[in-house]
């Protein structure tokens, strides 16, 4: 099949409901992610493999930036049979629009390679964990321990709450930050939490969904989950050490992970987890997940001179303002 490489600037909704189709299971590429991305001031571009007229491979993309610091993000690389014609015209676009640092991203990715571009500037290998909700028994490769929490919860009478309100952000923000003080006090690599800027927007766009597990009116665990027609990606999550003792995370996964089968959804992707942070990797192993090897990398698409000339332009911009 011979494939060509094509972009559009300022996408109209049919080409983005278009790559929404070409992949159903990634929540990265839907109308809804890509509304709650521009609300955050990024201008939104497809970046798409066509045969003829036809899209046969596609993804959203993210500008931001001015002039001498303009960025190219791609959160999620799509599957493609021709991935030498998709850097190639990939790399010229980035060029044409004088595109300063490309990074590309694998979020809830099926699989990805991403070769040794000119000018590259970083990569990291990386790790998702996937629950394929097609079994019979979402359970059935679940840890011991793990069916032991969510039998000791479920004895405790949680409930699940699905929200978008502005209220339970906040509550998902708390919650967040007390898990990722427990895993520092454990010696845990952990990063800074989003800002409640990205969590609005994915909620208020519709690209995602808070679910949350309570016993009574206390929220004890939270997951924010991205939704798309047949996936779902667990962007993030917090409990309280209560809800630790009762087993609620392991309850609100497994209780989320019924909800998302019974809608449809074919793919639960718990996303990914360091090495650094065994913790979570076995948390996340503990479901019975298939395990997908990706990778992320960013490149400085111009050439050696242009770059040299353009971080000269930066620092003499810089002085001026002082």
């Amino acid at each position: 099949m011979n494939l060509q490489f094509r972009f559009t600037l300022k996408p109209p909704p049919h080409l983005i409901e278009r790559v929404a189709e070409c992949n159903p299971a990634n929540p990265f590429h839907t109308s809804q992610y890509v509304s709650a991305s521009e609300s955050l001031g990024n201008r939104a571009c497809l970046v798409a493999l066509n045969h003829g007229d036809e899209m046969v491979a596609g993804c959203p993309a993210f500008l931001s930036g001015p002039f001498l610091s303009r960025s190219l993000v791609i959160d999620s690389l799509p599957a493609m049979s021709s991935p030498e014609v998709f850097w190639r015209g990939l790399l010229d676009f980035c060029r044409s629009l004088k595109v300063w640092r490309l990074q590309i991203g694998t979020y809830a990715s099926p699989s990805a390679e991403i070769p040794h571009l000119p000018g590259e500037m970083g990569r990291q290998t990386r790790c998702e964990h996937v629950l394929d909700l097609d079994r019979e028994h979402l359970l059935d490769g679940a840890s011991s321990q793990h069916r032991r929490n969510i039998s000791r919860a479920a004895k405790a009478g949680l409930s699940i709450v699905r929200t978008r309100e502005a209220g339970a952000r906040a509550h998902h923000v708390a919650l967040m930050n007390a898990s990722l003080e427990r895993r520092a006090k454990r010696g845990e690599a952990v990063e800074s939490p989003r800002q409640d800027a990205r969590l609005s927007a994915l909620l208020s766009s519709g690209a995602a969904e808070l679910f949350q597990a309570a016993n009574g009116d206390q929220i004890l665990s939270s997951i924010l989950v991205l939704r798309s027609r047949q996936g779902a990606y667990y962007e993030s999550a917090g409990t309280l050490l209560e809800g630790m003792k009762i087993g609620a995370s392991p309850f609100l996964v497994s209780r989320v992970a019924s909800i998302l089968k019974e809608e449809g959804s074919r793919v639960f992707n718990l996303g990914g987890a360091a090495a650094e942070n065994p913790g979570l990797v076995r948390f996340k192993t503990g479901f019975g997940t298939r395990e997908v090897a990706l990778e992320a990398a960013s490149f400085c698409p111009k050439s050696l001179v242009e770059a040299k000339v353009q971080t000269a332009l930066r620092a003499g911009l810089a002085w001026i303002r002082k």
